[in-house]
């Protein structure tokens, strides 16, 4: 690494290690993965391969989101300060676009924006010599059939031969699903990511364990927290009734039409979220069960309502016995008076809309990110709540919070969960350390889904999170 390029701050030892053995792999002619978890300088060590260790170099800088897009492009010209970098986005005409590749010896852009202007001016990329992806991990479908490569990835890596690779992501610790002609099995992201970006070598957050890292680590307190609401869960318990019909149905009909992927489902249950070779309402019946469970998690009681009666739920029974605020509601109010600054993720539109009443209700600043609104107004309102002395809580749609740190917050509430560790992970670090509660109802599946997927959390990012024991709430 050299040491003659005026940085913006003074490189940490473990950055200094990065940095030292990037250079060497990939002057040896490798491609290179680099996992570095949240909050530990990977925008950084962007700003240094450009500047300080591939100062001649043309390079590509793939973003994942227009948000990271923009919030990198703004980072490397406060502290570059010259004319070789630019961004090329949708709104440029594609000749602009191909111009710019041709003139400036740095671009950020979006796969996408990336791909569609390649496939008019592929010789526009000739020239480049490093493409670096940032979230490397987003490459890898989640269930692949027959190729685990998302597009625009595909069109892409045709356009990257022989280019040197490096690619960046937080974990590369996940599994995904993948279909081959035979039967569906369980693979890990990471092989997945070595096949496709051949020639690799690694730098895991193991490798450099032993430097000054762990001084920089704002570890998250994870706290599960059970609420005991017996509306929901006597609800929950009929819903699983017909769940357990319809896999019944599907199990039955699979016997008969493929033995061979009917043992493989008694083997691996998610198979059955895989193609399957059954009359297509059957499907439905068995994966709108799945869904409508996560709505009663979820979601409000006048929203989930419709999905239940939907279902075959007798409508006189939801009416009479589900709340239109159920117990996570109610656990939401209570948990964030103890704190200045809160946030709480959801999967729901409702959810969110619904906190933002109730909380607002109770004389708390709300602020709310979601997709429905436009990026300016989000990075408004997100810059009140950062600077507000009020007690105030921000309330995020899966949309609303991706590519968002917030170590602002004093507490992080996550509503309901799903079963990809990596991604419930990416969730708990948005606050970037400090109290998280994991909300789950008692005497629910969600319950032993929320103690697997924390399970892993705790085992797979030991050095960044701390497991507490389950706390409970009673919603009378």
């Amino acid at each position: 690494m050299k040491t003659d390029q005026i940085l913006p701050f003074e490189p940490r030892e473990y950055q200094i290690e990065i940095l030292t053995k990037s250079q060497e792999i990939i002057e040896r002619g490798h491609n290179l993965l680099i996992e570095l978890d949240c909050g530990l300088g990977k925008r950084y060590l962007q700003f240094a391969y450009i500047t300080d260790i591939f100062p001649s170099k043309k390079m590509i800088l793939l973003l994942q989101a227009s948000t990271s897009l923009y919030e990198t492009y703004e980072y490397l010209k406060k502290y570059c300060g010259n004319d070789e970098i630019t961004l090329i986005d949708s709104r440029m005409p594609s000749q602009r676009r191909a111009n710019l590749l041709k003139e400036k010896r740095i671009i950020l852009a979006l796969p996408q924006t990336l791909a569609n202007t390649l496939k008019k001016f592929g010789d526009a990329i000739v020239d480049f010599d490093i493409v670096l992806i940032n979230e490397v991990d987003q490459l890898i479908r989640r269930h692949a059939n027959g190729t685990s490569i998302k597009q625009p990835y595909s069109t892409l890596f045709r356009f990257f031969n022989g280019k040197k690779i490096i690619g960046m992501s937080g974990t590369l610790r996940d599994d995904h699903y993948v279909m081959d002609h035979e039967q569906m099995f369980i693979k890990k992201e990471l092989n997945s990511l070595t096949e496709i970006i051949t020639n690799s070598q690694l730098i895991t957050m193991d490798s450099i364990i032993k430097t000054d890292v762990n001084e920089f680590i704002n570890k998250s307190i994870i706290i599960p927290t059970g609420i005991k609401d017996d509306r929901v869960a006597f609800i929950g318990f009929e819903l699983e009734q017909y769940i357990a019909e319809a896999k019944t149905q599907v199990m039955e009909e699979l016997k008969k039409e493929d033995p061979q992927l009917y043992w493989d489902a008694k083997k691996d249950f998610s198979v059955l979220f895989g193609p399957l070779p059954l009359e297509p309402k059957l499907i439905t019946r068995f994966h709108q069960g799945y869904l409508t469970r996560k709505y009663l998690w979820a979601m409000s009681g006048t929203k989930s309502s419709i999905h239940l009666i939907r279902y075959g739920l007798d409508s006189d029974y939801i009416y009479k016995n589900l709340p239109v605020l159920p117990g996570k509601f109610i656990a939401v109010r209570k948990l964030v008076g103890d704190f200045k600054k809160s946030v709480v993720l959801c999967s729901y539109l409702d959810t969110v809309n619904t906190l933002e009443k109730l909380l607002t209700s109770q004389g708390y600043d709300t602020t709310v990110i979601s997709g429905e609104i436009a990026q300016n107004k989000r990075e408004k309102a997100l810059s009140e709540f950062r600077s507000s002395n009020n007690q105030s809580v921000a309330i995020l749609s899966n949309v609303g919070e991706r590519d968002l740190d917030i170590p602002e917050a004093e507490l992080l509430i996550i509503f309901d969960l799903i079963n990809t560790t990596k991604t419930v992970y990416q969730k708990l670090k948005r606050s970037r350390g400090g109290i998280v509660r994991v909300l789950y109802y008692q005497d629910t599946k969600e319950e032993k889904k929320v103690s697997s997927v924390m399970g892993k959390i705790n085992e797979r990012y030991n050095w960044s999170s701390e497991l507490l024991p389950v706390e409970n709430i009673l919603i009378q």
